[in-house]
């Protein structure tokens, strides 16, 4: 606080570093692999912003520093999320009212970027505040510069309580609280205003413009004593500000009447200015002694009594009017010109260091259209595939086209030689063999990684549901059970895809397994294929069944065109080339507005791009039901113009060839894509066990601050208070009689005993001393040991406590104590006696009580 002016400057929030880079990273190489290298440097440029603001230069540079962080965290924002669920870092900031935060404890940690913004601003704020305050009003450039900075302060403070803040989950320090950042901004405000005002003084405006102004100020002093009052900051300079905030109110609403009855005189008002100038002076008053010499306002009291003495003097001599109630005159203009100063979202010469990234929002709007597009595809080649097996297997059950090339029942259908070629080109059944053993090998990587990456979350959670236990309420942090939600259904997620695969991978296994003999006989060499069908016999055929021949033929032509249209229409659908313009076009929608139905603008996308290709494949499939109607009928009428066997050997081996070679290259098919499809899984896993560990880094790191802290705490904490002695222990003992000295020896006898011995001395039970128990050790700070309980840095690990009480080592206790519940030597409980002892009239054997009487 300034001691001439009384303007008041904030104290920054005070930070602890934190490594931001390797987080960043971790998160970039998972979801932008192709951008790690080229913005490096942005990382880089980050981290020197970060460091650069927990130090912030007191001056109009260090204010610019801040404002080019926090405009940069927010930018990156929406695209490299900083929460406990995605890129978990950790940031500390200490409360800014207390200068012992550090070590009071009243500091706030939070994993998310909203925290560490929010922090920046507030120190924006208190920046701006500091150098306001640190002007010299009595210059014009003074005033100028405190008034723009109290105003940047104030819209600091503002925008903070009105849009950041409100979306903390909790409010970390007291600084950050509503109630604390209202006032702080009405203060902010009211002191700019002020500023204005002095500024009007300088310049000699007439006094109409400076009762306003102050009229004004007066009013924002006010809403922020009011404000400032219902906060309650014991042990800060809270109270003392929330003083000169009130004194502040008198002090310019004061002025105000003062400049009004200046008003007042030059309309020849002479009543309305003793008025005025009596509730200026009592104003004053009241402001020298709230202010307790925080500001100079004594001058201008001297001066109101002056003028209040003179005009009481004229009145009395000359004018005579009457002075009126202050109630009764009208109230005084206002001339709030103090704003607080919008946050702005764009300064000179910053740019986004993370331009080249897509915001999240957009990547997973194209995501979730590169997932709408993928279904698409694959239910349209689903089709298409399923329509050609569906032909494959029509035309094999008519055995063709191997029936047409072999009419002889001697020569090797070509069609089956060329099958058997190809399947030996593809590798044969050796290769679907060698897929296959890869297979469970691709299957059992993923489900170790899954495996490893589950118990990675739940060894956390075990660990942090532990220490919840074991501290209690001290363990101040998120459930892990609360942020790993979203990693357990992913992980679910994982293994139902796992689980669907094994299933898939029987299914093919199978049918492997029922066409395995097929296959590996088009998998030999041509001779052993011609060898391995039956002889047939020669087939003559009528004009009938030749004209059929012919007509087979043509629409056999027919489906290797259809055939071929359909691996024209399969690439067309793999192309998808419209990736960049689709994120172009939600770029530039997330510029206009961050909210966008992405859904329909997928939908419209799909249609436009795939929609002509869709209708290709119903036309497609339409024309094979036509076709096969027709080849069926020629076959028929084929068949019937045959004279020869229909059922011969010859025809059911070629039938199961032509079955095999279509099972061999779907098995295929299948199998590639399968290796595939666990190759990228194991991709998508490792990059999830990535997201998981690096998850549980930063869970562990702030779970060791945290242990810290606490271990911090209980250092400085005082020692427990030892507690009461039992009752018995406090009750004093009874002042022991000769007679009772003389009998020291002599067993005390029992209290319940209705049987004495003549001359016997009966004095009372001795009574143990009060216990004295060992305080507490007070070494804790180096060698406390985080977690275990019992442990004593004193007298070793571990130590029994019993009943609130520190033991010592093994049967020794300190000289003059004694464990709870024991007696000094040679006493003991009522009704107990020494070893060899005996009650009252009772003696060993031979020995007799000694003689009482007179000698």
């Amino acid at each position: 606080m300034s001691s001439s002016t009384g303007m008041i400057g904030i104290d920054l929030k005070k930070g602890d570093r934190v490594d931001i880079t390797r987080p960043l990273v971790r998160f970039i190489r998972g979801a932008f692999p192709e951008k790690v290298e080229d913005i490096m440097v942005g990382i880089e440029d980050l981290s020197k912003m970060r460091d650069s603001s927990l130090t912030p230069e007191k001056s109009e540079k260090g204010v610019d520093s801040l404002l080019r962080y926090y405009l940069q965290l927010t930018s990156m924002d929406s695209k490299l999320p900083i929460n406990e669920n995605q890129i978990h870092i950790t940031f500390t900031w200490y409360d800014a009212f207390y200068k012992d935060s550090v070590f009071s404890g009243k500091r706030g940690s939070q994993s998310n970027s909203l925290f560490e913004r929010s922090a920046i601003l507030f120190n924006m704020g208190a920046l701006s505040s500091q150098i306001a305050a640190a002007q010299n009003l009595d210059t014009d450039d003074g005033l100028k510069i405190a008034a723009k900075y109290f105003q940047v302060a104030s819209g600091a403070f503002s925008h903070l309580r009105d849009k950041m803040v409100p979306m903390l989950q909790k409010i970390p320090t007291p600084d950050l609280s509503i109630e604390v950042l209202s006032s702080l901004t009405l203060l902010m405000q009211a002191q700019a205003q002020e500023c204005i005002y002095h500024k009007a003084v300088a310049d000699k405006m007439k006094e109409k413009v400076t009762c306003r102004l102050a009229a004004s100020g007066m009013d924002l002093y006010s809403e922020a004593y009011k404000a400032m009052s219902n906060v309650n900051m014991k042990g800060s300079s809270w109270d003392k500000w929330t003083a000169t905030c009130l004194a502040k109110q008198n002090y310019l609403g004061g002025l105000a009447e003062y400049y009004q009855s200046v008003n007042a005189k030059a309309s020849n008002a002479i009543g309305e200015e003793l008025s005025r100038l009596k509730e200026a002076d009592k104003c004053l008053t009241d402001a020298v002694k709230q202010s307790s010499g925080n500001f100079e306002c004594k001058d201008v009291q001297s001066k109101i009594n002056r003028a209040l003495a003179a005009a009481e003097k004229d009145n009395n001599f000359i004018y005579h009017e009457r002075v009126p109630n202050i109630k009764d005159l009208p109230a005084i203009g206002r001339a709030p010109v103090a704003k607080p100063t919008p946050l702005p979202s764009q300064i000179e010469g910053w740019s986004d260091v993370f331009a080249a990234l897509v915001p999240l929002n957009v990547q997973q709007a194209a995501t979730m259209y590169a997932s709408r597009k993928d279904h698409l595809i694959h239910v349209e080649l689903t089709k298409l595939r399923d329509a050609t097996q569906s032909l494959n297997s029509a035309l094999n059950q008519m055995n063709l086209p191997a029936a047409l090339e072999d009419l002889s029942g001697k020569e090797m259908p070509a069609s089956l030689l060329e099958k058997g070629s190809d399947v030996r080109t593809k590798g044969g059944i050796m290769q679907l063999r060698k897929l296959f053993e890869e297979l469970p090998q691709l299957l059992q990587r993923n489900e170790e990684i899954l495996r490893d990456t589950m118990k990675s979350i739940d060894d956390e959670e075990n660990n942090d549901k532990h220490l919840r236990s074991q501290f209690g309420e001290k363990w101040q942090r998120t459930k892990s059970e609360d942020i790993n939600r979203n990693m357990r259904e992913q992980g679910q997620k994982y293994q139902q895809i796992l689980d669907n695969a094994k299933n898939a991978d029987k299914i093919v296994r199978e049918k492997f397994e029922k066409n395995f003999q097929a296959i590996d006989i088009l998998s030999k060499d041509e001779t052993e294929l011609v060898n391995s069908i039956p002889a047939g016999g020669a087939q003559s055929l009528s004009q009938e069944g030749q004209k059929a021949v012919a007509t087979l033929k043509s629409y056999l032509d027919q489906v290797k065109l259809l055939k071929g249209e359909r691996d024209s229409l399969e690439e067309k659908f793999k192309a998808g080339g419209d990736t960049e313009e689709i994120i172009s076009k939600f770029s530039q929608l997330n510029v206009e507005n961050n909210l966008f139905n992405d859904e329909a603008i997928s939908s419209e996308q799909l249609e436009k791009v795939y929609g002509p290709l869709q209708a290709a494949v119903q036309d497609s499939i339409k024309s094979q039901d036509d076709l096969i109607a027709k080849i069926t009928t020629a076959n028929d009428e084929f068949v019937r113009s045959k004279s020869g066997s229909t059922t011969d050997p010859r025809s059911e081996t070629m039938t199961s060839l032509a079955n095999g070679y279509d099972a061999f290259i779907e098995l295929q098919s299948n199998l590639q894509e399968g290796n595939k499809f666990y190759n990228n899984l194991t991709k998508i896993l490792t990059t999830f066990q990535s997201q998981v560990n690096d998850f549980v880094f930063a869970r562990n790191t702030e779970k060791e601050d945290l242990m810290k802290t606490l271990q911090s705490n209980i250092a400085k904490a005082a020692p427990p208070a030892r507690p009461a002695p039992p009752t018995f222990h406090q009750q004093a003992a009874p002042a022991a009689t000769p007679a009772a000295a003389t009998s020291a020896a002599v067993p005390p006898p029992s209290q319940s005993s209705s049987v004495g011995t003549p001359g016997l001395s009966s004095g009372p039970t001795p009574q143990a001393p009060p216990l004295a128990p060992p305080a507490a050790p007070q070494s804790y700070g180096a060698a406390y040991y985080s977690g275990v309980q019992g442990y004593n840095p004193t007298y070793g690990y571990p130590q029994t406590q019993y009943g609130g009480y520190y033991t010592y080592p093994g049967p020794q206790y300190p000289p003059g104590q004694y464990s709870y519940g024991q007696y000094p030597p040679t006493q003991y409980p009522p009704g107990q006696y020494p070893p060899a002892q005996y009650p009252p009239g009772q003696y060993p054997p031979g020995q007799h009580p000694p003689y009482t009487g007179p000698k």
